[in-house]
């Protein structure tokens, strides 16, 4: 991660911990996090440099009208030193931080296809009782497993895509075809 992303959101995490307010935070985070990334336009926006810094700051007060003051006021400070285009990072900076500080493992989820957020809950739940302890994972995107999913969580790879599958056929006929031939 950026370390710019990383002082910014230590900052954060820093003043919502002294608040006791971590997990209504990273809940608020989230869900702007997922807000900004789907309308590219209005993170150029933000970032823009062809709007004042007054404009996007306004913007910011309207659009965000309805969270957290401190919450505002921070992504205002980072609108002001002309650091909307790492908004993004810093939430998922931020998020790590939170993960990390609550003993939660991070990881991803490999799909061929987008997973909604019901069945990524479903799969981090599965995962969790695996691993023993609470999992949040990310789902990406890879159209070369052409079905179903792999998790990686650190070293640990659980791996149910259809292209592992079939190398591990693959791999099986291999090893029985060498059995017959040394008969």
């Amino acid at each position: 991660m950026n370390e710019l992303a990383s002082r910014y959101a230590l900052a954060l995490f820093s003043l919502k911990r002294d608040e006791d307010k971590l997990l209504e935070t990273q809940k608020e985070v989230k869900e702007l996090h997922r807000l900004i990334k789907e309308d590219e336009e209005f993170m150029s926006i933000l970032a823009s440099h062809s709007l004042s810094i007054e404009d996007r700051l306004e913007i910011v007060e309207n659009v965000f009208a309805s969270i957290d003051e401190e919450i505002k006021n921070f992504i205002k400070i980072i609108v002001e030193n002309n650091r909307a285009k790492y908004l993004l990072d810093i939430f998922d900076e931020f998020n790590s931080l939170v993960n990390e500080y609550r003993g939660v493992k991070e990881g991803l989820a490999y799909s061929a296809m987008p997973l909604s957020d019901k069945e990524i809950d479903h799969i981090s739940k599965s995962i969790s009782e695996i691993e023993k302890m609470p999992v949040e994972l990310k789902n990406k995107v890879d159209p070369s497993l052409i079905g179903g999913i792999k998790v990686v969580i650190n070293d640990h790879v659980y791996d149910g895509s259809i292209k592992h599958q079939i190398e591990d056929m693959k791999l099986t006929l291999l090893k029985k075809e060498g059995v017959n031939d040394e008969n």
